[in-house]
């Protein structure tokens, strides 16, 4: 028989030590299955708990036109207020068109001179036959009407002449405000060009001004041969003959109205105020129509965005309080309900408890208390 060996353990020891081993490994699961279960309950929404998600106003401005971008002026993250200009649209192609335009109200008024010399000789001989005085005054003041209108449309086209030179040298005195900052360029370029920008503005209140004056004309013209009584002449001929010039110049004033709204379409500015979130195209680009420029967020939380399942939709209405956490159950203060959706609608996959499986909830909007952040996630419970 083989005798204990004094450098090992005695077999009682062994067998005790195992066995307070398993004890503590068994302690050591069970402690560790009771955490993953507090964890796991803190990551889903309890029956009293559902999630949320702070949303913003938002704006996204597109191309209105094809054309080519000659300017953006903003950058990323940067503050802008409604209404300010954030790009421009290429005005080569509207140049193209407003010189075309003008070639045709030059082309238009030696027209009505022609006619006008026409329905004179032709109002002379009637004259002449009838002895119908009243006729050459009744043509006079046809006349007069014909070149009021003639004058103020040619006034127009030179008003949106100028104003379109003005834009263009603005983006210019832009450009080169920048590139001074820079030392790129001197200080009397600079000045040269705003000069002319100024110059140009002075020039558009003149234009407009010597418009109004003109179409003041033309009315106190039109009242004038409206008033004149013709005698026994007949107003039916020499109607009929200047309809053709009428419309002409119909077309005319239609067409320079097209060129002054083409123009607003190429400045595109903020409709709302907050921060550039993403500038999409740069200067020198071509850019389809409907493709985005730049992106605006504001800052401010606009609305919670919450998901409740059905069988809690019965416990909300608009007075009932709830209150507003984030994930690490921080309290950022109590609001209510402000609307909710008719019928259960899809959920954001980021608020989804499994990522491979879509949820559905109602949708409650809910009023922010302006401690959150935009686009974090937050839950909310209903207050004690």
């Amino acid at each position: 028989m083989t005798g204990w060996n004094p450098s090992y353990p005695r077999p009682g020891l062994l067998q005790r030590a195992s066995t307070k081993a398993r004890g503590m490994f068994a302690v050591a699961i069970w402690a560790g299955a009771i955490a993953g279960l507090i964890a796991l309950g803190r990551t889903l929404p309890s029956g009293e708990r559902f999630p949320g998600i702070v949303d913003a106003v938002s704006s996204t401005i597109t191309a209105p036109v094809d054309g080519r971008l000659s300017a953006v002026l903003v950058t990323l993250h940067q503050d802008v207020t409604k209404g300010q200009v954030l790009a421009r649209l290429d005005d080569t192609d509207l140049r193209l068109k407003l010189d075309q335009a003008t070639y045709e109200l030059e082309r238009l008024r030696a027209d009505i001179t022609r006619r006008s010399t026409d329905l004179s000789h032709r109002a002379q001989r009637q004259t002449n036959e009838h002895g119908l005085d009243s006729s050459v005054e009744q043509r006079r003041l046809v006349n007069t009407v014909e070149a009021c209108e003639v004058d103020a449309l040619s006034t127009r086209a030179s008003l949106e002449e100028t104003r379109v030179r003005a834009q263009g040298a603005g983006v210019e005195v832009t450009r080169l405000s920048g590139l001074f900052d820079k030392g790129v360029v001197a200080e009397p370029e600079l000045i040269r060009t705003r000069t002319e920008h100024g110059a140009l503005e002075r020039r558009i209140k003149e234009l407009e001004a010597l418009h109004k004056q003109q179409l003041e004309r033309v009315q106190a013209a039109k009242k004038r041969l409206t008033a004149f009584e013709p005698g026994e002449l007949s107003k039916t001929p020499v109607e009929s003959l200047l309809a053709p010039v009428r419309w002409r110049l119909k077309s005319q004033e239609t067409a320079l109205e097209r060129i002054a709204y083409d123009a607003k379409l190429l400045v595109l500015q903020a409709p709302i105020s907050g921060r550039v979130q993403a500038v999409n195209a740069k200067a020198g680009e071509w850019i389809a129509a409907g493709r985005a420029i730049v992106s605006i967020v504001d800052p401010r939380p606009h609305q919670i965005l919450a998901y409740v399942p059905d069988a809690m939709r019965s416990k909300l209405s608009q007075s009932t309080p709830l209150t507003i956490s984030r994930q690490d159950q921080t309290v950022l203060g109590t609001t209510t309900v402000v609307s909710i959706s008719a019928t259960t609608v899809p959920m954001p996959q980021q608020l989804w408890r499994d990522p491979r499986r879509e949820e559905w909830a109602y949708e409650v909007v809910f009023a922010p208390t302006g401690a959150e952040s935009v686009g974090e996630r937050v839950q909310l419970s209903f207050a004690p």
